[in-house]
């Protein structure tokens, strides 16, 4: 039976025998004998590669085929980066972060907690992500969008230019406690590559590759409920979604996406 493909933020087609996979992280399997009990399932190697393309691949190799996907969180914002959450996984890989630098990856690190493993994939900017699964091995591909801002926008259009793999679901909005508003995207699916950016007093949230049903295609007016958001506008440009979130002034934010639900949290700041 083939193994199963667990697709994240894109698709990629990504080919192995592009680069050549350079170890970062190995580890022997645990010595027999240990008083304690083995988990399910243990990371014993950490590689990556740089791929043509602007591609980075990087290779987890476990002690035995896995059985479920990883939950992912995916932060742009105020940070970069890609956390894969392994439950009942322990680590013989290492415990110190591994220095790349290159093509937006900062550094791999694994961190083993309570009877997880979690790999924190930290970036200099946000990247889009498949991964796939090879019997022991899932093998993570990064790479950067096609960023909508450094196309011409063109007028707003309710029709792509071609069509759209993806689409959004639903947009709500939810006063936080701590007086911060969050803005709350349902997505298609979890394979949508995000470009969010500050212009200005305003947040810029694109969906790429991404059709808007026409009942989404609204302005909603929140100021009424004392949060650093004014306005929430959401249209397409060309075959995109874009979000333009007006706030009551420039400040801080924060910007993620967990499985279908991509999220935009201005914090209230200082006047």
């Amino acid at each position: 039976m083939p193994n199963p493909v667990w697709p994240v933020l894109i698709l990629l087609g990504t080919s192995l025998a592009a680069g050549e996979v350079r170890e970062a992280v190995s580890a022997e399997s645990p010595g027999a004998g240990t008083p304690q009990q083995p988990a399910p399932n243990s990371v014993q190697a950490l590689d990556y590669a740089v791929l043509p393309g602007g591609k980075l691949l990087i290779k987890l190799t476990f002690g035995r085929e896995l059985t479920q996907p990883p939950t992912v969180l995916a932060s742009h914002h105020p940070t970069a980066s890609i956390t894969f959450d392994f439950v009942a996984t322990t680590s013989a890989a290492g415990k110190e972060p591994i220095e790349i630098n290159q093509r937006g990856l900062r550094s791999l690190q694994l961190i083993q907690a309570q009877g997880r493993t979690r790999l924190v994939i930290s970036l200099t900017r946000p990247h889009i992500y498949e991964t796939e699964a090879r019997g022991r091995e899932l093998l993570i591909t990064l790479h950067r969008p096609v960023s909508l801002a450094r196309s011409e926008e063109g007028s707003r259009a309710f029709g792509g230019t071609s069509e759209a793999r993806h689409n959004l679901r639903n947009v709500s909005f939810q006063p936080g406690a701590a007086g911060e508003g969050r803005i709350i995207v349902e997505l298609s699916d979890a394979a949508i590559p995000v470009e969010v950016r500050q212009q200005g007093k305003a947040l810029i949230v694109d969906f790429l590759d991404s059709a808007l049903p026409p009942h989404l295609a609204r302005r909603l007016d929140v100021l009424d409920f004392g949060t650093p958001v004014q306005t929430i506008e959401t249209y397409r440009v060309g075959n995109a979604v874009r979000m333009r979130i007006e706030l009551e002034r420039a400040g801080e934010y924060a910007a993620y996406q967990l499985s279908r639900q991509f999220i935009v949290a201005p914090r209230a700041g200082e006047r």
